[in-house]
């Protein structure tokens, strides 16, 4: 498998794109500049006693037995965010002895670096099994195969909030992230996906019909909720889980209005009732949108809705038309990775 970034020579919107990153990297540098009164290379900050609460990046001495995780735990407030340390630091290991810098704000803010910009690629698998039955289901084998190999290149599997920040410029992600999503409710997730994604400490998004939870096959809201309360992101997929984009013959356009918006907005409601939490994205049904099916999506109050068109997530991406790559039974082992890219390439300097 290979990890090759798509070259954006001679395609006019992405030449367009790269001026606007460029644009956007150096305000983010003056900002960083203006903000401290140092250039970020020089910014520093005491090293003993406990943390104050910085505005600029701290320069700390670790203790015995600190990782980045543990450093990110006490600054950052979040060990999660252990990538930061080794992302500013250039390092994932602490070998060294010296002092480390622990940056207490997003540095990288689009994935902006002189060599390109980041792009977020989002995985849309409908299930997953024992054996492919009709080139949708992935088979356990191949499944395992793929987190593994995500696992190894050194993937991070995000949250669909984190990509929302990531898109509205407030927060960064790790180099190589990765949304992993199911549209489905199928109990094989549950007892065959799951374990896999857990095997591998990766989290995932679950995009349900709600009139399919509880149904022969499917998962109960019990199981959902499990989920929910382990970290995996439960979102919309409509009540039905029908196409809502051709308005039935015969139908006037207040009835199919209606329905689009009834579809949508008890599918949503149902998620919130069942979990007790905001329900904030959605995956189009079938993957196909129109512009009336997207402005609904924004009206209900989703933060984000995401189709099956394949393409590029930079910062700069619709977030009512984010792109998703399908993987099926015929998706193999080389096309999985070619299906990975994370950098855009452009010169930003």
């Amino acid at each position: 498998m290979s990890n090759q970034p798509n070259n954006p020579s001679g395609n006019p919107r992405r030449q367009a794109a790269g001026a606007i990153a460029r644009t956007l990297l150096q305000v983010t540098a003056c900002l960083l500049t203006l903000a401290t009164g140092l250039p970020p290379s020089s910014l520093h900050a005491e090293t003993t006693g406990e943390p104050p609460a910085p505005d600029r990046p701290l320069l700390v001495r670790p203790r015995q037995g600190d990782t980045p995780a543990s450093i990110a735990r006490r600054y950052l407030n979040d060990a999660a965010r252990g990538w930061m340390i080794e992302e500013y630091n250039d390092s994932d290991t602490l070998s060294g002895g010296g002092a480390v810098i622990a940056p207490v704000a997003p540095f990288r803010l689009g994935g902006l670096t002189p060599d390109g910009y980041q792009t977020v690629p989002v995985l849309a698998y409908t299930d997953v099994g024992d054996t492919p039955n009709n080139g949708r289901q992935v088979s356990r084998s191949a499944f395992g195969r793929q987190m593994n190999w995500l696992k190894t290149e050194g993937f991070t599997a995000i949250t669909p909030g984190q990509l929302v920040n990531f898109m509205e410029f407030t927060d960064q992600l790790p180099r190589r992230s990765v949304l992993i999503t199911f549209d489905t409710a199928s109990r094989r997730l549950y007892e065959i996906g799951i374990p896999i994604l857990n095997e591998h400490g990766f989290t995932a998004t679950v995009f349900l019909a709600t009139s399919e939870v509880g149904a022969k096959g499917a998962m109960s809201w019990e199981q959902v909720k499990q989920l929910a309360d382990k970290g995996f992101t439960i979102a919309c997929r409509g009540r039905s889980g029908r196409s809502l984009t051709r308005r039935p013959q015969g139908q006037s356009f207040a009835a199919y209005f209606k329905s689009v918006e009834t579809e949508l907005r008890l599918a949503r409601e149902a998620i919130e009732a069942r979990l007790g939490t905001p329900c904030r994205f959605l995956a189009y049904p079938h993957g196909r949108t129109s512009r009336l099916v997207s402005a609904m999506a924004a009206k209900i109050g989703f933060s984000a809705a995401f189709s099956r068109q394949p393409g590029d997530n930079p910062f700069f991406s619709d977030r009512f038309g984010i792109h998703r790559t399908v993987i099926d039974s015929r998706t193999s082992p080389e096309q999985f990775g070619k299906k990975l890219t994370t950098l855009i390439k452009a010169d930003l300097n």
